[in-house]
């Protein structure tokens, strides 16, 4: 038992370490100074939707305010029936253009088959990917677009969202996600290499150079891909193209999902996916998930010293992570085992259904998870 605390007092002293090196390490996207020789290359903002009428309007509002002044926005709507098509067609705008997406081909995820049927239509020399719930400040694009610009060596830009969350679940299990991204993922190594698998992407922004999407074979290179965000990033750097990654919470947010249900669903069909649906992977991550959020807790409360500290060095670590994302910090203090024990079950989940049963089930379609 004291062994077993050491090690993972070990593993949370080098997770801290990771977590200031990818804090200090992964850039921010800056307020853009515009200047009037700035150039402005057209750019087409392509969104899939699939029932998304409580979030479109707000959505496609934003992207209508924006400050930059050439570009277009491309809905593709994938046969809602909530209606989210009409309510994107009430906002009359010479900008929006709202298609009914064609039926799914053979061999195709819906999310894939609508973006790449936005991009055969898109206009633009920069191609923005965007989900359908993702809501951005006025001047988000214009700093996606200067970023991008000022990188010339950058053919795709993931922009990492500010994550809103409200309830309790939500607030327990979504900073999971960017936690992964600076705890366990080496973000800060992403952008200073061309490892396949260091690829970042986020499918609340993907901005990329249409040239270098097309030399990859565009979305039907990955037509299969889940998640496809980071499949097109993965893609691009198969090619040799150059990503990067940066923190743009300060121009974007996103509401992922509604309460824990959601969740659990939404994340069922990524989680072994992320893990390349190897057995032999999920076994030590399940124990890692249990190892680093679960046991410490309960050793500490046998008065071990090892397990005491770990909890405090592991509230420390959280502490830093949500001030720095600006995440509720009452949460930051007790939320881990919640959101450890929480994780466990989504794997689990994720294995049995998308592992085992071979399935991937996801608004109202479902998949062979071996393709």
């Amino acid at each position: 038992m004291r062994l077993a605390s050491f090690f993972f007092l070990v593993v949370w002293v080098l997770v801290l370490l990771r977590v200031i090196a990818n804090l200090l390490l992964v850039r921010r996207l800056k307020r853009p100074e515009r200047r009037a020789e700035d150039r402005q290359p057209f750019v087409s903002i392509i969104i899939p939707a699939l029932n998304e009428a409580r979030a479109i309007e707000r959505t496609l509002t934003a992207f209508l305010a924006q400050d930059y002044e050439s570009f277009e926005i491309i809905l593709v709507d994938g046969g809602s029936t909530d209606g989210t098509a009409d309510i994107a067609r009430t906002i009359v705008h010479p900008r929006l253009v709202v298609i009914e997406g064609e039926e799914l081909p053979p061999g195709w995820i819906g999310k894939s088959w609508a973006l790449e049927q936005g991009s055969r239509i898109a206009r633009g020399e920069l191609l923005l990917f965007a989900d359908a719930d993702a809501y951005y400040q006025p001047n988000a694009l214009c700093a996606a677009v200067a970023h991008i610009e000022h990188e010339r060596s950058v053919a795709l830009l993931g922009l990492l969202p500010y994550f809103e969350m409200r309830g309790f679940w939500e607030n327990i299990v979504m900073p999971g996600l960017p936690m992964l991204c600076l705890t366990l993922f080496p973000a800060s190594l992403s952008n200073r290499s061309r490892v396949v698998g260091f690829a970042l992407a986020f499918g609340a922004g993907i901005l990329v150079r249409r040239e270098a999407y097309e030399r990859a074979g565009r979305h039907e290179a990955i037509k299969r891909a889940i998640p496809n965000d980071v499949g097109l990033a993965r893609l691009l750097r198969r090619n040799g193209e150059v990503t990067e990654a940066v923190r743009a919470d300060e121009f974007l947010s996103v509401r992922m999902y509604y309460g824990g249900g959601e969740i659990l669903q939404g994340f069922t069909k990524n989680a072994f996916a992320a893990l390349n649906r190897s057995y032999l992977l999920a076994v030590p991550f399940l124990l890692l998930v249990v190892g680093t959020g679960i046991y410490p807790y309960c050793a500490a409360l046998t008065g071990d010293s090892f397990a005491i500290a770990t909890v405090v060095l592991i509230s420390a670590v959280r502490v830093i992570l949500f001030a720095n994302l600006g995440y509720r910090l009452d949460y930051a203090l007790f939320g881990q085992p919640l959101m450890a024990a929480f994780g466990f079950a989504i794997f689990l989940r994720s294995i049995w259904k998308t592992g085992i049963r071979r399935k991937v089930e996801w608004r109202g379609h479902t998949y062979d998870a071996e393709e």
